[in-house]
């Protein structure tokens, strides 16, 4: 059973991030959706490890007596917490008697985040620091519009945030040489997989580790079907080339193949036996009938009538998932783990522009980053309020408390451990992030500029026939040709030039 457990999970045991997911998701990377760079770790050898150090290293501040009294702004993209003033006093305080500063916190919430982000920086109010990523409040975008500082000789004065990651990891926050963020330290690799609900997988006696390809799921699907009225024995098909498969590079939605470091054009074609699969599974009734749309998918999987989901994989996905739907769920893991750009900028911290006090803002970050009591009081909020504590290490948090994401600040491994978590949650994801192989392209910058308006044309079409083929709505060759008309007339041989162009001079440059 130990053996056939390993297959199954694969790199990733414990159990982890509360709240990343959501990349992402998170991923970003914290997502579900089908994104081929979302293994954003690439294929091709094994990688130096993200971290450059297993812990951050001991940092000498001025003491606070030194330092004028300053008040720091700093966005956030989620809602505003229960007992937020009284959590938040306390933080000042603490943060106070360290650096002599003290924080306002504005919270935004999500959905309203990327366009408020907009007006503040348009209208040029001074604050300090902003959480950015490449999904949100665009990091790249705003270092283009000039919205943020570079930070390369701040982070040069604290050892604890230079060595957070390697040179190469850092590249992918440069512009024109220049550092622009500090990527909180978090999960970073981002592997593909398959969630499967453990009941059932038991009820039919399923060999997990006997899965090596997308047709090895159809019999057993099949089989769910059969003997379990009202289940659908998968969410959607949410697919990749990298399902199953080695890894590729992505630019700009485009797959780009790395031994030529060019566009792979003919993805649709090499994919076309992934859609006819999903095709013959959603003509068998493997997915709810409202598949693309479907509303209620946290109800579904809550109530058991989800079998399998194409779910990103990571360490700690089956703890967040029965504490999300209150169901054990095995994960398969189906693609290469990998760190690519996207990962990296999935959650950053940057200073902007309009800061009057650019010194203390990284001075802040680099105490949260160190100190694990203040970095709690911040994340978690305040004993016997807000959570109660288990052990030195791990808390229950209070219903209704004070809580917010972990992963928008600093480092989640200075993070108390909550109800289903692995004591060595951490240490796993650790190894996960430093066992991954780093994208070739981690450091290439696309610039959109020149084919702007032909990119939002093929987004759209993307957005159109994506969702019809990969979760095999309609006939795939009738609606290859339909996609594949509407890419041309968008321009998207003009697109894959510039793509390619870019690429050339990146490679000479490099």
């Amino acid at each position: 059973m130990e053996t056939n457990k390993q297959k199954v999970r694969g790199r990733r045991l414990a159990t982890a991030l509360a709240a990343i997911v959501g990349f992402a998701a998170l991923l970003a990377g914290c997502s579900s959706a089908t994104n081929e760079g979302a293994s954003p770790k690439p294929g091709g050898g094994a990688a130096a490890s993200p971290a450059a150090a297993t812990a951050p290293a001991a940092t000498v501040s001025p003491k606070p007596a030194e330092l004028k009294p300053v008040q720091l702004v700093w966005y956030l993209r989620q809602a505003k917490p229960q007992n937020d003033q009284a959590v938040i006093q306390k933080f000042n305080e603490m943060v106070k008697a360290k650096i002599n500063a003290t924080v306002e916190f504005k919270f935004l919430n999500p959905g309203d985040y990327d366009d408020k982000m907009k007006l503040v920086m348009s209208s040029g109010e001074a604050y300090d620091l902003a959480f950015t990523a490449s999904w949100s409040n665009n990091f790249a975008n705003n270092v283009s519009k000039g919205a943020y500082l570079p930070l390369d000789a701040y982070i040069e004065q604290y050892p604890a945030i230079k060595n957070m990651y390697t040179p190469q990891i850092w590249e992918a926050l440069k512009t024109n040489g220049k550092t622009y963020g500090i990527p909180n330290l978090q999960i970073m690799a981002t592997g593909q997989g398959i969630a499967f609900q453990s009941e059932i997988v038991k009820q039919h006696g399923i060999d997990l580790g006997k899965v090596k390809s997308l047709e090895d799921l159809t019999p057993i699907l099949q089989k769910v079907k059969d003997n379990n009225p009202g289940v659908y024995p998968a969410r959607n098909g949410n697919i990749a080339l990298t399902t199953f498969n080695k890894y590729y590079p992505s630019v700009a939605g485009f797959m780009i193949d790395p031994a030529t470091m060019t566009v792979m054009a003919d993805y649709d074609s090499q994919m076309k036996p992934r859609y006819d699969l999903m095709r013959e599974w959603n003509q068998k009734g493997f997915f709810p009938p409202d598949v693309a749309t479907l509303k209620n998918e946290d109800e579904l999987l809550k109530a058991g009538k989800i079998f399998a989901m194409f779910r990103r994989s990571k360490p700690g996905t089956e703890a967040e998932w029965k504490a999300k739907y209150g169901r054990d769920f095995m994960q398969l893991d189906t693609g290469t783990p990998t760190i690519n750009q996207a990962a990296v900028l999935s959650t950053v911290t940057a200073v902007s522009q309009t800061s009057k006090n650019p010194d203390r803002a990284v001075m802040l970050y680099n105490l949260l980053l160190t100190d694990k009591e203040i970095y709690n009081v911040l994340v978690n909020g305040i004993e016997g309020q807000d959570y109660t504590k288990l052990s030195a290490n791990r808390i229950e948090p209070k219903k209704d408390g004070y809580t917010i994401l972990n992963w928008e600040i600093a480092s989640v491994f200075n993070s108390y451990l909550i109800p289903g978590q692995a004591d060595d949650v951490w240490e796993q994801t650790r190894k996960l992030n430093d066992s991954s192989i780093i994208d070739p392209l981690v450091s290439f910058n696309f610039n959109p500029a020149p084919v702007q308006s032909e990119l939002a044309q093929i987004n759209a079409a993307n957005s159109e026939f994506n969702p019809i083929l990969l979760n095999g709505m309609a006939d795939v060759a009738t609606t290859l040709k339909q996609k594949t008309d509407k890419m041309k007339a968008a321009g998207v041989d003009k697109v894959i030039a510039e793509i390619n162009k870019q690429l050339a001079e990146w490679k000479t440059k490099k």
